[in-house]
């Protein structure tokens, strides 16, 4: 019965996930790129969720793993927030920021120091606040999204430190912040306009016959 929350959390991430893959269709090439790598990301967490949860001695591997994801997924939905708002990074300031956040996440991994895992997840939040700081007026509601995709990163990071059942609330709040940046990202529906303007001259047209 312990492990039913473990599973749940899981299967929101699962869920959050796959929405993050449907919803990224309609953000900015530039962004889906990065935000489709975040969601294959906190997918795996979740099967690393589940699996520890179903096999309890598998759960140091599940914490490795979620230590690596924590410092590595974030990075990418800055990267995925910043191509949305504003133009694709470049590849020189990208590929090294990923690779720092892989890279301290693997060292969090193996020696156990869980702030160096967060350390790359804190800067990669402020980077998102001061992305939807700067588009508030432009786009008010993404930037929102923004906001509290960084916030539910902040409270997953604080949940995941404080112990073994702060780790259970990580998932959950990882998902929300992976749905939130999603939102961020993708750009809104276009309204039909264009089918009321092609109606207007045949309108025009029709009550001029007698």
């Amino acid at each position: 019965m312990n492990a039913v929350p473990d599973i749940a959390f899981a299967l929101v991430l699962v869920l959050a996930a796959l929405l993050a893959l449907i919803v990224g269709r309609r953000a900015r090439p530039a962004a889906r790129d990065y935000l489709l790598f975040a969601a294959a990301l906190y997918g795996a967490l979740a099967i690393a969720d589940l699996i520890a949860a179903l096999h309890g001695p598998s759960a140091p591997l599940a914490d490795s793993v979620t230590l690596v994801i924590a410092a590595l997924a974030p990075g990418a939905l800055a990267l995925a927030l910043a191509a949305s708002f504003g133009g694709a990074p470049a590849i020189v300031f990208a590929g090294p920021v990923l690779a720092i956040a892989a890279a301290a996440g693997i060292f969090a991994a193996t020696t156990g120091m869980i702030f160096v895992a967060f350390a790359p997840l804190f800067a990669c939040l402020c980077a998102m606040l001061a992305i939807a700081a700067r588009q508030m007026r432009r786009a008010k509601l993404r930037a929102l999204y923004a906001m509290l995709a960084a916030l539910a990163f902040g409270a997953a990071a604080a949940s995941f430190m404080t112990g073994a059942e702060g780790r259970t609330a990580f998932a959950l709040f990882s998902a929300a912040g992976l749905m939130g940046a999603a939102l961020a990202c993708a750009r809104p529906l276009r309204q039909p306009v264009e089918h009321e303007g092609a109606w207007a001259p045949r309108a025009v047209g029709i009550g001029r016959r007698r």
